[in-house]
């Protein structure tokens, strides 16, 4: 099943303690780069489960694409 990621469902998966990243064109890019990966995270992620949000910012608080960033 191929899911379209839109900005509400990123805003939707924010955990506690994350922000979007504040830089609104890479954001953009990102979500690009998710729709052209079929939901799957489009950077290089060693992730287990690779649809955004991955196993890795999911399980390790890991977002190795930048799309979330912590809360300074």
């Amino acid at each position: 099943e191929c899911i379209m990621v839109d900005i509400q469902y990123i805003q939707n998966n924010i955990k506690e303690g994350f922000q979007l990243n504040p830089n609104e064109k890479v954001v953009n890019a990102i979500i690009k780069g998710i729709n052209r990966c079929g939901g799957e995270c489009p950077c290089n992620n060693s992730s287990d489960d690779g649809r955004c949000p991955c196993s890795n910012f999911r399980l390790k608080d890991m977002c190795c694409c930048g799309l979330y960033v912590k809360i300074p």
